[in-house]
């Protein structure tokens, strides 16, 4: 069973718009945590300036990056499980532009 706080570090733009550098989202209500919940947690709590840097039309942004246990997750739709620890990390890299 997943743990039911998760401390979420944020890194990149998306830490500079919520303010914090780790923040504690609550799920106790749920059986099971993905890490889709824990984003969505986020978003519901930060607003739609959050969502803008996370989502596009077609879901997660290539440029967001979350992880677990040290992990890349590529399946925003995997649980959180007791054996990633207490952290998960989600990072937003910069666009970069060439010329």
């Amino acid at each position: 069973m997943p743990s039911q706080t998760v401390k979420v570090e944020l890194i990149g733009v998306v830490r500079d718009l919520v303010r914090e550098r780790i923040v504690e989202v609550d799920l106790r209500d749920r059986t099971h945590v993905s890490y889709r919940d824990v984003l969505d947690s986020l978003v519901e709590r930060y607003g739609p300036g959050l969502r803008e840097r996370l989502y596009g039309p077609r879901g997660l942004l290539s440029i967001v990056k979350v992880y677990g246990g040290g992990k890349l997750i590529e399946n925003l739709d995997d649980c959180v499980s007791v054996t990633d620890g207490p952290l998960v990390r989600i990072i937003v890299f910069a666009a970069a532009g060439g010329g």
